[in-house]
């Protein structure tokens, strides 16, 4: 019998939520640990998704700066100089791809945690979906400034303001939220909250800085580059968040549709169920 309850523990090897659990839902909680979805392979490749969109993101950072030193020229000019631009082209999409996964890969798990806590309500709700929207809409503003270039013919130039208007802007945005959102957990580490709350401080004041000095032979170029840099970091250190309180297993069903194909299958077996009693009671009758 000790053999046995040994191999059955080691067998559960899901991580368990750092978060308290209510009572109420303690029996579902180890429903859902005897039937782990997503396995340590799934749950490490969701986890890898921030930390390779801002690997990209950086990376593509690295590769302008290669070009020119970044006390010198701005991102727009050097993505305008950069051949071929098809390679930093990749780069931003692939990275802005993930970024977007990423985002809505932590807005489910807020909703996840204030479902768990019983403490949903239509503002935090709104809150976060508002937050997720601004990132994404950021990372498009990006992809927008690097096929646009501020030289380019016609409406390119315009077109490059407002991609870097809606980046800088939108990314800070989501930092200052996204803090707001991760206060109101309160079971999360005061170490993460203070992690997550210097960020998009560090965006702010760096976007500002280079705003009132972008122009001038003192122009404080490097404080763009510090502005994007810290926007990519705080995507990817998000793995701490759900490190801190893993929703793998939704995270799952919403990629996956999971959940669809299982009210669908149950629907199903329920039609069926239904037609076997009424033809019973037909003969029966």
């Amino acid at each position: 019998m000790a053999g046995r309850s040994k191999v059955k523990r080691s067998s559960n090897n899901r991580k368990e939520p750092l978060l308290p659990e209510t009572q109420q839902n303690v029996k579902a909680s180890r429903e859902s640990r005897r039937t782990d979805k997503c396995g340590a392979c799934g749950r490490f490749l969701l986890h890898l998704i921030p930390v390779l969109g801002c690997l990209f993101i950086l990376a593509t950072l690295l590769l302008l700066a290669s070009t020119r030193k970044i006390t010198e020229a701005s991102i727009s000019t050097c993505l305008a100089d950069y051949e071929p631009k098809v390679d930093v082209l990749v780069l931003i999409f692939v990275g802005a791809t993930f970024m977007y996964i990423a985002t809505v890969m932590r807005n489910i798990q807020i909703n996840v945690y204030h479902r768990r806590q019983r403490s949903e309500n239509k503002c935090m709700w709104t809150l976060n979906l508002i937050a997720a929207f601004a990132n994404c809409i950021a990372y498009v503003g990006f992809c927008l400034l690097a096929i646009y270039d501020l030289d380019g013919p016609g409406n390119a130039p315009t077109i490059h303001l407002v991609g870097a208007y809606m980046y800088f802007s939108l990314s800070s945005l989501y930092g200052l939220l996204h803090a707001v959102l991760l206060c109101a957990q309160r079971q999360y580490p005061i170490w993460c909250k203070f992690i997550f709350l210097i960020m998009p401080l560090g965006i702010i004041a760096s976007t500002i800085y280079y705003v009132q000095n972008m122009e001038g032979e003192d122009a404080a170029y490097e404080y763009e580059w510090l502005a994007v840099a810290l926007a990519a970091i705080l995507v990817g250190m998000m793995p701490i968040l759900f490190c801190c309180d893993p929703c793998d297993d939704e995270l799952f069903d919403f990629f996956c549709c999971a959940n669809k194909r299982g009210n669908r299958s149950r629907r199903s077996r329920q039609g069926t169920r239904t037609g076997v009693s009424r033809e019973k009671e037909i003969q029966l009758t």
